[in-house]
């Protein structure tokens, strides 16, 4: 399939409402982008194959979203807020990917093509438009690599933040000290909450005085801990990364605590949980078993049932007045 480039901008014009350089640009860029990676037919059969990285959230991330047919929503567009008028493109089926920036100099370029005119956003619609792609942009090969919790989907799994108690999804939870937090309980969100009834109802909210409560919940056999919230985080980021090693860094022990972690697990619950691979030509690896997995959600149904019942009876104790005492 041919993509043209008048009835692509046609398109775009539709789905954007107005036309601009930007809107040509983008198409233009996406044009170039798809042709550098192989891909003929984006909204049709090639469609399951590729994924766009737009640096902008201006005019020509409209076109390419037009044009290549993915969005945020279907997880095949990612947005990185850089401010910079570049795409990255990624052919999922043969990992070939290009970054495709727009020329500063090209404004400076299309004055030439258009000497007379006065108008500098006529003069750029109309030369961006008929100037070749060596003047218009740079394009660079470039290696992506793309985590799993970030690929189209069902969710990997969702997990509840200690402090305001919403759900997290696509492991974009931060970890502290073996709390769990989202990215604005941890960093500082956009917006905040001014409705105090709606912020009564989740969990560990800090007061007035800085009063909340924690709790904290690990298994035992016969005094010797089994299983806590730090091997859980253990045994999550060896799943994610599928490397023990890279899991270990994650959560900041060393590697060999990790493995001793593992073998203790094992040995105390009586079943393997990790599956390691040997090294060899595209290097070792390590999987969880299904019996981790099935471990895995049993704790966490218990650690959530166990806060929601802490999380009860804490307000219910020191909730006096509308605030707590």
């Amino acid at each position: 399939m041919k993509l043209n480039f008048e009835s692509l901008l046609e398109e775009s014009l539709k789905f954007h409402g107005h036309i601009c350089p930007g809107q040509v640009l983008g198409v233009r860029m996406s044009m170039l982008g798809l042709k550098k990676i192989g891909i003929e037919d984006p909204k049709g059969k090639d469609r399951k194959n590729l994924i766009v990285f737009v640096e902008m959230d201006r005019c020509a991330t409209d076109a390419v979203q037009s044009v290549t047919g993915c969005t945020l929503g279907h997880r095949t567009m990612k947005f990185m807020d850089y401010g910079k008028m570049a795409a990255t493109f990624l052919n999922l089926s043969t990992s070939k990917a290009v970054r495709v920036i727009a020329r500063e100099d090209s404004r400076q370029i299309a004055k030439k093509h258009f000497p007379g005119n006065e108008d500098k956003y006529e003069t750029q619609l109309k030369a961006y438009k008929i100037m070749t792609d060596d003047e218009l942009f740079d394009v660079m090969d470039v290696d992506v690599k793309i985590r799993s919790e970030d690929m189209p989907g069902r969710p990997l799994k969702r997990i509840k933040c200690d402090i305001c108690g919403e759900y997290i999804q696509d492991s974009r939870e931060i970890v502290r000290e073996e709390s769990v937090l989202c990215r604005p309980c941890a960093e500082g969100g956009y917006c905040s909450c001014n409705n105090q009834d709606f912020l009564l109802q989740t969990a560990m909210q800090k007061s007035h005085n800085g009063l909340k409560i924690k709790s904290k919940l690990w298994i035992e056999i016969e005094g010797e801990p089994v299983f806590g919230r730090g091997r859980r985080f253990l045994l999550e980021a060896i799943d994610k990364h599928g490397s023990i090693n890279q899991a270990a860094k994650e959560i900041s022990i060393s590697y060999k605590r990790a493995w001793s972690y593992i073998k203790a697990m094992e040995e105390r619950l009586g079943v393997s949980l990790v599956e390691r691979k040997a090294g060899g030509k595209n290097g070792g690896g390590a999987t969880l078993t299904k019996e981790a997995r099935e471990f895995l959600r049993r704790y966490e149904a218990l650690e959530n049932g166990i806060k929601e019942i802490v999380d009860e009876r804490f307000k219910k104790i020191f909730w006096r007045g509308g605030k707590y005492v």
